[in-house]
């Protein structure tokens, strides 16, 4: 029977490839870096269509939770701007006082409150 011999290779790497390696790997890091502060620089001017788009997503974004959407808003508060939804909630009519109110969406506009 024969006996199985492992046979062990010795790479040896020179300097060169190793500084290669190297400066290849910190080259990539590097630019990814400088990629991505770009994409997420807050100071990046935008066009006045981007920025009212992004307004109006981060309102949706706060406004919504549990529920129904809010509402568009828009002519429901006659010539008064700006005109936003809100949560209100509704007491009812009720001689006692009660521990939950129902929530409902309004059109808000200065103290003034609409039906959407």
């Amino acid at each position: 029977m024969g006996v199985l011999h492992c046979r062990h290779h010795h790479f040896q790497h020179t300097p060169s490839c190793f500084s290669f390696a190297t400066i290849a790997t910190l080259t990539f890091l590097l630019l990814t870096s400088v990629v991505s502060a770009l994409r997420l620089n807050p100071t990046r001017r935008l066009s006045g269509e981007q920025q009212e788009v992004i307004e109006r997503v981060l309102i949706q974004r706060r406004l919504s939770g549990p529920g129904s959407s809010p509402p568009t808003c828009r002519s429901k508060c006659g010539r008064c701007s700006p005109c936003k939804p809100v949560r209100v909630s509704i007491q009812p009519g009720f001689s006692f006082t009660l521990e939950y109110y129902p929530e409902a969406w309004r059109c808000k506009c200065g103290n003034n409150l609409f039906m959407p």
